[in-house]
């Protein structure tokens, strides 16, 4: 036990008192073995935090220091994957299995956020989740990366697995396989390395781009995909490219893929990117159990930053909840405002100025009301229509050089009349009206800041 007070001391001494004092001292030190130190909790939230925000920056400290991984559990029975009962912490039956397939449980079909530019990918995915190697065998997924790809293939995996308990289901990326055949072939085992795979009957395959590079792990991957579609056993691929763009691929295993289900995400719009971050903030609410209130202009700031990822996407809010958590404490209902996030985003955002745009003032108005930007460039003349173009179109001015006819052309052809009648009108409210003065005011100011 003295090793283990020692390893805790020793983490006091690289972690802030507050940190320290909410996360790590209600942890329960239970072991050391293996050269992992086995620590647990009760609150699987708390568990999931530290894994979030803390444990890499331990872990990388813990090991040089003492050449220990600190690893952390559940110590609810419903959720207990640990046996203690020997000093080298065996693995149950249940946690065994799951570790065999490499799924993580956090990828299923319910945390993905279905939209227009996924939508596909997403019926394909489902319908091989309900009947394995029955409607699309292989099937193929590509986008570029961070768009979701190994969410939707991982979420097949584990609901296949609910739907199927005895189905013998890996997921593995194609430098995993590499490294396998590397390691089975160094021992003269290469029979069990390909009856090891052609066994299963889930086979999952991340960065198929890069299978031409190895020669050796090319060609036993092309026997055990072989040999799994003779077997009718269901194989999901992913990639970054299309077939046709993978150097090198042999043309005979390139009409493989594309024989079966062939089919891609596209980026995601303004639009696609707020749904997802506001899904993401909900499940880390939950997580958490914080009720932080991030409200619609960070939100639009976030989803407007980061644009081409959204696993950066999420990356940034895991880092502003992060930081959150530690300013704010255990003070709830805190704001975060949009200067609190530019201050602890400053990693992930570049925060250089950037001249403000028709279609940037379009996409924040629009989503400040609730309606579309096609809606503000309508011939509609609705109040909750007309209303936010007036508002729309007095920003431009404020912050563009555009003329005003250009600014009409911008807003579906309108006359540079009723431009300036739109900018007039915004004017005289903001100079009867105090707080609708205000909040132009803040508007104007989001895009400047």
């Amino acid at each position: 036990m003295e090793n283990l007070e020692q390893i805790k001391n020793f983490i006091e001494t690289v972690l802030d008192k507050p940190t320290f004092d909410k996360w790590i001292v209600p942890l329960s030190f239970l072991a050391v073995a293996n050269k992992i130190i086995l620590a647990g909790s009760t609150d699987s939230k708390k568990l999931s935090w530290i894994k979030q925000n803390l444990l890499d920056k331990i872990n990388s400290l813990t090991k040089k220091e003492f050449g220990l991984s600190l690893k952390l559990i559940s110590l609810n029975e419903e959720e207990d994957d640990f046996s203690l009962s020997s000093p080298a912490v065996e693995l149950t039956g249940k946690a065994r299995s799951f570790k065999e397939t490499n799924l993580q449980k956090k990828y299923t079909f319910d945390s993905f956020v279905q939209l227009d530019q996924n939508r596909m990918a997403c019926s394909f995915a489902h319908s091989v989740a309900e009947f394995p190697a029955k409607s699309y065998n292989p099937l193929y997924i590509y986008s570029d990366v961070g768009l979701g790809k190994t969410h939707l293939m991982v979420a097949i995996g584990n609901r296949i697995l609910e739907n199927n308990k005895n189905f013998n289901v890996r997921y593995l990326t194609t430098n995993d396989l590499m490294k396998e055949y590397v390691e089975y072939t160094r021992q003269n085992k290469v029979s069990e390395f390909t009856k090891k795979y052609t066994s299963v009957d889930i086979l999952l395959v991340d960065d198929i781009q890069y299978i031409t590079r190895w020669g050796g792990t090319r060609e036993q991957f092309y026997y055990i995909f072989n040999k799994l579609i003779q077997l009718e056993k269901q194989i999901v691929i992913c990639s970054d490219k299309h077939p046709d763009n993978i150097p090198d691929l042999e043309h005979r295993i390139k009409s493989r893929f594309e024989w079966g289900g062939l089919v891609d995400i596209h980026h995601y719009d303004l639009e696609g990117r707020i749904a997802i971050l506001k899904t993401k903030i909900e499940e880390r609410k939950e997580l958490f159990k914080n009720d932080f209130v991030i409200p619609e202009d960070v939100i639009f700031f976030l989803a407007s930053s980061i644009s081409d990822n959204i696993r950066k996407l999420e990356g940034a809010l895991n880092r502003l909840i992060g930081v959150a958590n530690l300013k704010f404490s255990d003070t709830r209902k805190s704001p975060i405002t949009l200067a609190f996030v530019k201050e602890a985003l400053k990693p992930f955002i570049s925060l250089r100025k950037k001249p403000a745009t028709v279609k940037g003032i379009q996409e924040f108005v629009a989503q400040k009301f609730n309606i579309k930007v096609n809606d503000l460039i309508s011939k509609s003349n609705k109040k909750d229509i007309a209303y936010p173009r007036q508002i729309a179109m007095f920003v431009c001015k404020k912050l563009t050089k555009i003329p005003l006819y250009e600014i009409g052309d911008k807003f579906g052809g309108k006359h540079h009349s009723t431009v300036l009648h739109s900018i007039k009108k915004i004017e005289k409210r903001m100079e009867a009206n105090y707080e609708f003065d205000k909040e132009i005011n803040d508007l104007i100011e989001f895009f400047k800041t």
